[in-house]
Formats: structure tokens, sequence, C-alpha cells
């Protein structure tokens, strides 16, 4: 197993005390891409800040967290090439049976992973939204393989992580770390 550091990004309420006491949070929105759950960016802090000041207009709080990361609990879509011919034999079994349409989300091939097919047993998630963030975005953490070519390696992906039970995961040590003035023990 290996001992993972993750961020938790959530709107800034002036409530550091509830957070720290509460938290993590769970994403129930409609759109959730992985399903309700709490999310996580993985090991990137600026992931962390880029959604902060995306989606929630610069009005943020980030809270580091670790678990301990084991294929055997988290189905991973970024780095277990098993997992990968999983989801896809589960997205052709779905198309087998015309239950894949051109609205079909992942958040849906999920689903009928967990519910209809009972092969999904996992605590938690990993995926990497392939363009989730702008290739423009300053800094952007791009680096081109040819100059004259397209292709790119970036170096700090946007990896999500949607942990559904935290039970199991060995989750532990939540506490704020952005902005500075809430967290334990900073002095101006």
């Amino acid at each position: 197993m290996e001992s993972k550091k993750i961020y938790q990004t959530l709107e800034d309420r002036d409530n550091p005390d509830q957070i720290e006491q509460e938290g993590p949070f769970p994403c129930s929105w409609n759109n959730s891409w992985l399903g309700t759950g709490h999310y996580f960016w993985d090991t990137f802090i600026e992931n962390a800040h880029w959604w902060g000041n995306t989606r929630l207009n610069g009005n943020y709080v980030i809270c580091e967290a670790h678990f301990d990361f084991s294929s055997d609990t988290c189905f991973d879509l970024v780095g277990n090439t098993q997992h990968m011919i999983d989801f896809e034999n589960s997205i052709k079994l779905m198309k087998s049976k015309n239950l894949l349409q051109n609205k079909t989300t992942v958040a849906r091939v999920l689903s009928y992973m967990q519910k209809t097919l009972k092969i999904f047993d996992y605590k938690a998630i990993r995926v990497y939204g392939v363009h989730s963030k702008s290739k423009h975005l300053k800094p952007n953490y791009l680096m081109k393989f040819e100059l004259d070519k397209p292709q790119y390696l970036d170096y700090k992906p946007a990896i999500q992580l949607c942990v559904y039970h935290l039970g199991g995961l060995n989750f532990r040590d939540f506490n704020i770390v952005y902005p500075y003035d809430y967290v334990s023990g900073y002095v101006v």
C-alpha cells in the first residue's frame, strides 16, 4: 500500500472550525463525474487551487488528507491497466445490450458496474479528466515531446479521486492548508 496525499477544495463560508470537525464533505451534484462521493485532487495542490479559482471564483478553502492507496480498494483508471480493461469490457457489454447511448457518461457506466453487474466493490475511484484544464492556463505544467508536434506531457495532470466509503482506506489527517489564516498555528 502507498500513502497518498489528497486535497479537497471547498467553498469558503467562513467556517474553518466546522470544516475541520465535520469534513471531508461529499459532493452530490446531479452532474458529478463519478457519482456521489467525496472528491479530492490527487497529489498536486495546484489542481485544488485551479478548481477553487475556476469553479469557486477564488472564494475557497483547501484541505489536505492522506489515505492508503491500493488497487484492491481503489478502481484506478489512471495507473491500473486491468481496471481500464474492466471498464472497457463493461462499456462493450452495455453496447451489446443497447444500453450505451450518445449521452452515456462515465458515472452511468460506473453505476451499471456497481448495481447491475455487481463487479464494482471499490471504496474509491481514481481518474484523469483529460482536457479538464485549458492548455492555455498559466502555469500549465505541459511539456512538448517535439517542438513542431502537438503532443505533450502533462506533468501535473488533473487526477481526481472520488471516495465512496472513507472506511477501510485509513483516511486520516484531514486539515485546512489554505487560506493560511485558517491554518492551525498560523501567525501573522
